[in-house]
């Protein structure tokens, strides 16, 4: 596993345990409702935060302090080296001299004494090289661990990318001013600025022959620009002008470095300088290269980070919510109802012959009729405000600001439509999709969630048990 790799995966193990702290009670109750013991859970909790600290010091506090160890080593090498270096030329000492007054001119003694004031002109300057040299080391490790800390802890993108671009003019010698950009397939736009007029350039794009990559031999090794207007004349009137007046071409030099996502173009980082045509030179590509590299393990986090949220609310099947964020949901929806004296309504459904298609047809046409009804139900004009898959053939939505009359003639609309259009299969017709269905309504018919789910069911299985009776006769 290559060094960008080990540290994706290191940062998806960082995620996941964060993710399971979160979700670790919530994950016991599922799998274990029968044998639930808050204490376990907590253990759980206790054990994955142990797990996250330990994996946290061993791959980046030790890592840190271990370079700290190396720069400090470097310092004091640098210091002894000179001051033997210093010991060995000066071997006439004043002691000396004076001894040896009757013999040495005085010119002599100006002359030794300049030369020793020379060597410790010479030592102050390596010592101060190395003070420069611990200080920029201290800067970049501070550097580095500030943003995998933020990588970690924050699902913010946006502030992670403003961060590293910050960073990046604060570590890399002469940086003024910078800006990151991110392709979607079609064009370049700014994700993030550092000394440039965001609200000027917010809606400005480049295509990817317009960026300064385009026409280099490796894409990914960065490149510095000594006269960035000179290279911003091929772009077209209307951009340059736009460049323009926003003051973007008030700099000399840039160094620029492309951004890969799983191995694809996914953005370039630039750094700017407003004052020299070169400020940038080779030792600087490497610093940017690390940041570059940064931005892509922030976006490889936020894309796991995303995908992870995105399994713990929505049926993998139907893209709807599932039963526990339609919960989640439902309890804000009543909070906000209990204070602002508001109404909502709750429906419940129960699919009927699901079993009989699944038995006649496989479980793939059981789920195509589940995705046939949930994608109506998602794309009627008066859509449900929450809809949510509760379990196997099983749904609830919600509707704010309804009457249980309106929410009942938009439910008859819909096993209307199902009567009328037959599900399809493989070709086939093979029957008309009907459930039945309960309402129940905040605060007319309960006041608490419990209850409303209960009567919602309740009124559900009658409608089913009437159907079926309605389906023998």
């Amino acid at each position: 596993m290559n060094h960008s790799g080990l540290h994706i995966f290191r940062h998806a193990c960082m995620v996941l345990l964060l993710i399971f702290i979160g979700y670790a009670d919530l994950l016991y109750k599922l799998l274990l409702t029968h044998y639930y013991n808050p204490y376990i859970s907590y253990a759980l909790v206790a054990i994955a935060l142990s797990v996250l600290i330990w994996l946290y010091h061993i791959w980046y506090i030790a890592p840190y302090n271990s370079l700290l160890n190396i720069i400090e080593k470097y310092y004091c090498d640098v210091v002894d080296e000179a001051a033997v270096s210093s010991a060995q030329k000066n071997r006439i000492t004043y002691g000396s001299v004076a001894e040896k007054v009757p013999n040495v001119t005085l010119e002599k003694i100006v002359q030794h004494y300049k030369q020793h004031n020379r060597e410790q002109a010479v030592l102050v300057d390596k010592l101060k090289c190395a003070n420069q040299l611990l200080e920029k080391n201290s800067r970049f490790a501070n550097a580095i661990v500030e943003i995998t800390s933020t990588i970690l802890r924050s699902g913010d993108i946006h502030s992670i990318l403003q961060l590293i671009l910050d960073k990046a003019i604060e570590i890399i010698p002469n940086a003024q001013k910078g800006s990151i950009l991110l392709y979607n397939g079609n064009y370049l736009e700014y994700k993030a600025m550092h000394g440039y007029n965001i609200e000027a350039l917010k809606d400005f794009r480049f295509t990817i022959q317009e960026v300064f990559q385009y026409n280099a031999k490796d894409l990914y090794t960065p490149i510095i620009i000594p006269d960035v207007e000179k290279f911003n004349k091929n772009l077209k009137k209307d951009k340059f002008t736009t460049l323009k007046e926003s003051r973007s071409f008030e700099l000399k030099a840039c160094i620029s470095c492309a951004i890969s996502l799983d191995n694809q173009f996914y953005g370039i980082i630039n750094i700017d300088n407003v004052d020299d045509n070169y400020a940038f030179s080779e030792e600087h590509k490497p610093i940017i290269k690390y940041f570059a590299e940064q931005i892509g393990v922030a976006l490889k986090n936020a894309q796991l980070l995303e995908r992870t949220l995105y399994l713990s609310r929505y049926d993998g099947l139907t893209g709807i919510f599932n039963r526990a964020y339609f919960e989640e949901q439902l309890e804000s929806i009543y909070k906000h109802a209990e204070e602002k004296n508001e109404s909502f309504c709750l429906a419940s459904f129960d699919l009927n012959y699901l079993k009989s298609v699944n038995d006649d047809y496989g479980h793939e046409a059981g789920d195509m009729l589940i995705v046939a009804f949930t994608k109506y139900l998602a794309s009627i004009e008066e859509k449900p405000d929450i809809f949510g898959r509760i379990g196997g053939d099983e749904f609830a939505m919600v509707y704010l600001g309804k009457s249980k009359q309106e929410v009942s003639d938009i439910i008859k609309e819909i096993a209307r439509h199902f009567r009328e259009v037959p599900f399809n299969y493989n070709g086939l017709d093979l029957l008309s999709i009907t459930f039945g269905y309960g309402i129940s309504c905040y605060p007319e018919d309960a006041t608490d969630i419990p209850s409303l789910f209960r009567l919602a069911d309740k009124l559900m299985y009658s409608e089913k048990k009437r159907l079926k009776e309605k389906t023998k006769h």
